[in-house]
């Protein structure tokens, strides 16, 4: 079966001197930028230990890194609307909601001003970039949170621009934690333009927590865990349920764990509720059904568990062109993991929830 799908998670590519071009002059010496350090390239965020990028060892290859301003290891679709399209085609994808790769680390930016201009350097670079060159490409916003008011101007701001998702970080800042009502402006903003809310694992936080023996496996599964937290977050304290037409995204932490959160959930709520505050109209997990989502990839888990999870949080991603993602074997991919499953289901997971929410919808020319 080959049949057209959207990606609820890829990402682009961002030049590496994106915001040395692009931020106020007088922040340019602190834009996030690729230095050379003992023959090694590395990306320098202000707040964050410097990010290995690999290294030129010869003067050649030295110039061909500076004429090109990208990062390497991708492909060249990353920063290319064009090429990408051509990617797409080869592998059966239609449409995509568009991510960071460099920039997920900019909400962690100590300096106000500086965190707000990287990321609204980022959001116009998307926007001229992806979203004026297709209806296919979704673009998803960075919105720091650190200042409400600012996170629902630019919510706001980016909407007119055509990007239709916005982009806060999984882990909240310290001390003001998303069960709070300081954030409800945010989530009303976001419900009036009408665009999805993600949280895309890795970011608020350095992801890095484990540096010792099996420091690569275990880091791994650290970085999903913060999308089980921030789903319960939102679910268990009321956010959903105060504003339902706001949809949220779990994004890149597979699906496997999610019927296990809405029972766990569930349980407290029913088996504990003389401690239970805020009191909800319905069980945690009617609001994760309704409005919650979880992004996968290669993994089937979530999938196997359809039947108590509901089939509308499910949606399938490719994170093209990152490594770990499915490009070019999607098809083989999706056979494997929906092999046995309802025609209906596997399209509303891999096509039909993803356009709804992000309007990618097949061109009328494409579905006759």
């Amino acid at each position: 079966m080959n049949e057209l799908v959207n990606s609820a998670d890829s990402h682009v590519v961002e030049p590496l001197d994106l915001w040395v071009q692009r931020l106020p002059k007088h922040l340019r010496e602190r834009a996030p930028r690729i230095e050379e350090v003992d023959g090694r390239w590395l990306f320098v965020v202000e707040g964050m230990p410097p990010r290995k990028m690999g290294g030129p060892s010869t003067e050649t290859e030295r110039d061909a890194r500076e004429e090109r301003k990208v990062a390497t290891g991708f492909r060249p679709g990353g920063s290319d609307p064009d090429r990408r399209a051509e990617d797409l085609d080869e592998d059966g994808v239609w449409g995509e909601v568009l991510y960071p790769t460099i920039a997920l680390f900019g909400f962690m930016i100590p300096d106000p001003e500086l965190r707000w201009e990287t990321a609204r350097a980022y959001n116009d670079w998307l926007a001229e970039t992806f979203a004026a060159a297709s209806r296919r490409f979704a673009g998803a916003a960075m919105v720091p949170v650190q200042e409400v008011d600012s996170a629902v101007e630019e919510i706001e701001r980016v909407a007119r621009l055509g990007l239709r998702s916005v982009m806060l970080p999984m882990h909240a800042p310290s001390g003001a934690l998303y069960n709070t009502d300081r954030y409800d402006p945010v989530w009303a903003a976001a419900q009036a333009s009408g665009v999805p809310v993600s949280f895309h694992v890795g970011t608020g936080i350095d992801p890095v927590h484990e540096r010792g023996p099996g420091g690569a496996v275990i880091n791994y599964v650290e970085v999903g865990l913060g999308a089980q937290r921030t789903l319960a977050y939102l679910a268990a304290s009321g956010v959903l349920e105060r504003f339902p037409d706001l949809h949220v995204v779990m994004v890149e932490c597979g699906a496997g764990w999610l019927s296990w959160l809405m029972e766990r959930m569930d349980e407290a709520f029913e088996e504990h509720a003389g401690w239970v505050d805020p009191r909800l109209a319905e069980p945690p997990s009617f609001y994760v059904r309704r409005q919650g989502h979880v992004t996968f990839g290669n993994d089937g888990a979530g999938v196997v568990n359809r039947g108590f999870t509901g089939v509308e949080p499910l949606l399938w991603a490719s994170d093209y062109p990152h490594p770990e993602g499915t490009w070019p074997h999607t098809q083989a991919t999706l056979e494997r993991i929906f092999a046995g499953v309802d025609d209906h289901e596997r399209r509303r997971i891999t096509f039909d929830t993803t356009a709804g929410l992000y309007g990618l919808e097949l061109p009328a020319r494409a579905t006759g």
